[in-house]
């Protein structure tokens, strides 16, 4: 296994423009959703999801005794394969 060197050997991840920035956004928004409930459901602590050109990354973070969710969403992020 070779664990690739940023950004050699990234990729940019490039959206099919067929859909408009507000379908896009609604789906991002959809998946937020799915993502919580996912979690909530399963008490995880992280979940993550690539599509297109986006890449949602969700936290359960414990802070002050309480509980939040920190939402992280790129837009036309890099990525590489390890195998």
């Amino acid at each position: 296994m070779t664990i690739p060197k940023y950004p050699a050997d990234f990729h940019d991840c490039t959206r099919d423009k067929r859909v408009t920035e507000e379908e896009l956004n609604s789906k991002i928004n959809a998946e937020i959703q799915t993502m919580i409930e996912f979690m909530k459901k399963n008490d995880t602590v992280n979940h993550s999801k690539s599509f297109d050109d986006v890449l949602i990354i969700i936290d359960r973070i414990y802070e002050y005794e309480e509980y939040y969710y920190e939402i992280s969403v790129a837009k036309q992020h890099a990525r590489a394969i390890v195998r």
